[in-house]
């Protein structure tokens, strides 16, 4: 019999991943969180002081946040002046699909930081030969740790929040709450440190915080990352596997192996 895996992340992102492993177990993608862009007063600033050449580097962490950006960009009929402002400000990215984002909207990336990790990016940002300025548009649940990293290396940041996370109690969430609770799930994935702290504010509201260790028991955890292995045991879960490249890709091949 198939084990049952349910992913925590965006559906549109995992289900194509997951196809051709279909022959190897039943996989649920369901994300608790849903993205809203941050179309507000302080995104139209941002753009004032990248149009006028404050910073030396843009980060977007993720294709959301590049989604986000050109969103509201185009709602200030100002797209192409940020598509001409990548050509002139080094645009980083974190991860293929965030590349192909930016490509498709028609930003100039300059450089990819091959893993979503904050050392991944730092490094492919410590490249450079001089520090200066750089914008980081992300979530506004973002680590701290990635700011402090970069400080640390010499960076100005300016956090850019281009969009919230918020919950998102949907029937697909409370269905697959509802088959955690009832014993047919044997792994769990997490994708983002964001995705452990809304699924398990949900799990921990059906269940209660003491009952947590119980409804856990028996499910293999999987954590893309050490930043998010540290907020599932900041719950007190326990991480059964990391893998050793943080990529979907490899987090995918590396738990079907085990299993």
């Amino acid at each position: 019999m198939k084990k049952v895996v349910a992913i925590l992340g965006p559906p549109e992102r995992w289900t194509p991943l997951c196809r051709e492993h279909r022959h190897l177990a039943d996989f649920i993608c369901v994300s608790p969180v849903r993205a809203v862009p941050r179309d507000d007063v302080d995104f139209s600033l941002f753009l004032v002081d990248l149009f006028s050449g404050r910073y030396d580097v843009l980060v977007a962490t993720c294709p959301t946040a590049i989604e986000a950006a050109v969103g509201m960009a185009r709602n200030r009929n100002m797209l192409e002046r940020l598509q001409e402002a990548t050509r002139r400000t080094e645009l980083v990215t974190i991860g293929e699909r965030t590349t192909d984002r930016a490509a498709y909207h028609g930003l100039t990336v300059s450089s990819e930081a091959p893993e979503a990790t904050t050392d991944s990016l730092i490094g492919q940002l410590n490249r450079k030969e001089r520090r200066g300025t750089v914008a980081l548009l992300r979530s506004d649940q973002g680590s701290p740790q990635l700011i402090k990293g970069l400080k640390d290396a010499g960076w100005n940041v300016v956090e850019v929040k281009v969009y919230s996370l918020l919950l998102d109690e949907s029937e697909m969430m409370i269905s697959l709450l509802d088959r955690l609770e009832e014993g047919g799930v044997d792994v769990l994935v997490f994708p983002t440190p964001a995705h452990v702290q809304a699924f398990l504010l949900q799990l921990i509201e059906r269940c209660g915080k003491e009952e947590l260790p119980l409804v856990l028991e028996g499910v293999t955890v999987a954590a893309m990352g050490r930043e998010t292995r540290e907020r599932l045991e900041e719950y007190g879960v326990k991480v059964d596997m990391v893998p050793v490249k943080t990529t979907p890709e490899h987090l995918l091949k590396e738990l079907l192996h085990d299993l």
